[in-house]
């Protein structure tokens, strides 16, 4: 396989990666009923839909059309999906924990690709943008948990 055609392949698979967590976030999203993790999903959701558009375009910068997910496999991806179980609990820390570990596994995969494919300088500038605010959306999580841990403790009196 050409470099090329090896590099719209993989922006295709980064396509749909985005596809499903969107998908996830925006599903999460109507279902949280705390106000913080609404808008965590909300900000997440609306990441994912402009890597979407932005991967849309590269893939056909480079003469190529993008290939959206089968909407079917989404729907399977999703039901077995620990965000989605954690989502019955309504448990503030456990569906932050989930939405971290689906945040930690898009930068290893963000990771693994720029590491083993090579892109044109815009295309490798894109992914490599679209990780960083992955990995700010992870201290977010972070600062969302640490919120939450302050607010369940009982206040003490100097």
């Amino acid at each position: 396989m050409k470099k090329s055609e090896q590099s719209v392949s993989v922006l295709n698979d980064l396509l749909i990666l985005n596809c499903e967590t969107e998908k996830l976030f925006l599903y999460a999203l109507c279902q949280v009923e705390d106000k913080i993790l609404k808008n965590f999903f909300s900000v997440a959701g609306y990441e994912r839909t402009s890597f979407i558009k932005s991967l849309d375009a590269s893939i056909r910068e480079n003469g190529d059309v993008p290939t959206y997910y089968d909407v079917s496999d989404i729907n399977n991806s999703m039901k077995n999906s620990s965000l989605i179980k954690a989502l019955k609990t309504q448990d503030v820390q456990l569906l932050l924990n989930e939405a971290g570990k689906i945040q930690m596994l898009d930068i290893e995969k963000y990771q693994k690709i720029l590491n083993n494919v090579e892109f044109s300088d815009t295309d490798e500038e894109l992914l490599e943008s679209q990780q960083d605010i992955i990995v700010k959306s992870l201290y977010g999580i972070e600062v969302y948990k640490d919120f939450y841990v302050q607010q369940s403790m009982p206040y003490k009196a100097s």
